[in-house]
């Protein structure tokens, strides 16, 4: 039995960021995507511009995946330095690891 007694504040920042950013960019270009097709066919009226609608595809397209990934990745931050401080003071989680490399030594007698 192992017990993790706290994370590498860098290496989860890295890895929160990328994650987040590659969700954020899976969920969000497909997105952007759909409202700049949705521009080509709407009509520029006076009640409604659909200049609007290319504003948002540039929004969806760079800064929100980028946005996502900054927030998450605090997120991630706050709550590793929160299991930082209580692992010191309750110990940390407590892991079985198994070495799935090595196969079972058979004794026989």
């Amino acid at each position: 039995m192992y017990k993790i007694k706290s994370f590498d504040i860098g290496s989860v920042a890295l890895y929160s960021f990328l994650l987040y950013l590659i969700l954020g960019l899976i969920i969000l270009l497909p997105l952007g995507l759909v409202m700049s097709v949705l521009s080509g066919f709407m009509q520029n009226t006076g009640e409604f511009d659909s200049g609007i609608f290319s504003f948002l595809e540039g929004i969806f397209i760079l800064i929100i995946p980028i946005f996502y990934a900054v927030l998450g990745t605090i997120f991630n931050l706050v709550i590793v330095v929160i299991y930082n401080l209580l692992s010191k003071k309750f110990g940390g989680i407590k892991v079985e690891i198994e070495n799935v490399d090595e196969p079972e030594k058979i004794i026989e007698y």
